[in-house]
Order: structure tokens, then sequence, then C-alpha cells
């Protein structure tokens, strides 16, 4: 018994040492840190919805979801695979940003039952026909925003 009160002291004046001797954490710190965080991943987020959208309308051997691209593949060859996709346009045509806005709404209605997402994503389409330019570009960094959000929290965003 005395041996285990021993060893229960020691374990406990190591813990208490180990408290003492660690740095308060910085709410101002960790904010910077995850703003610095969502800052890198959100253009990561933003080609990865662009592929997988553009991905969908053209047949495809290999399908990828969206977390894979995000968090798992090179972001070289992401980059690649996208411009491969589009073909003659670029990051900034009118088709990268509405394959953007469908793969982003995709995602945040993935939960749904897959009818209804079909539904969905076909209002998304007739929308997408009569928004302006500056409102699907609005409202494409405000879907990324908060997919970039959900990334955050569920991944490593590091690598």
């Amino acid at each position: 018994m005395r041996l285990f009160i021993f060893f229960t002291s020691l374990i406990f004046s190591d813990l208490l040492f180990a408290a003492t001797q660690t740095k308060p954490v910085n709410p101002d710190d960790m904010v910077k840190q995850f703003s610095e965080l969502h800052q890198q991943l959100m253009p990561i987020v933003a080609v990865a919805d662009m592929f997988y959208g553009c991905h969908l309308n053209k047949p495809q051997q290999q399908q990828y979801t969206l977390e894979f691209l995000i968090n798992d593949m090179d972001k070289d060859l992401l980059a690649t695979n996208l411009s491969d996709c589009l073909g003659e346009d670029n990051l900034a045509s009118d088709n990268a940003l509405n394959y953007g806005i469908k793969a982003c709404f995709s995602d945040q209605m993935s939960h749904l039952p897959e009818s209804e997402q079909q539904q969905n994503l076909e209002q998304v389409d007739t929308v997408l026909a009569q928004l302006p330019r500056a409102e699907r570009q609005k409202s494409f960094t405000q879907c990324v925003n908060n997919q970039t959000l959900k990334y955050l929290g569920n991944s490593d965003s590091n690598k």
C-alpha cells in the first residue's frame, strides 16, 4: 500500500509540476492560428469544388469524393486535374464558377436522401442560369467559406 501511495504522489507531483510549466493559451493566438488555417484551406476547397463539379459533368473512370480531393489529393495534381477537366475554360470562367457552386451545394446537401439532392441540384442549375455573375461569385465565396469551416473541423488540413 505504501508503494502505491508513493507512486501516486510521485505521479501527482509530476503532473502538478508539468501543469505549472505550461503557458496559458492566449485566445488571440488561437484566433490568429485558426484564421491562417482557414485562409490556407479556402483556395483548396474552391479548386476541389470546381474540379468535383466539372468531374460530375464529364464521364470519368474514377470518381472522387470532395473529402478526398480536399484532404488527400496532392494540391498540384488537383490543380492539374481541374485544368484538364476545364479544357479551354480557365478558373475565372463562368463554367468553372458554376461547377464550383454546384459542387459546394452538393456537399452541403450530402446528408439528404439522393432523390432530394437531385431535385435541389436541379433547382441550383435553374437559379445559376438566372443569376448575374457577381451574385454567383458572392454565393460561391460564402458557400466555400462555410464548407472550409466544416473541413477545418474534420481534417488535417496541413498536408
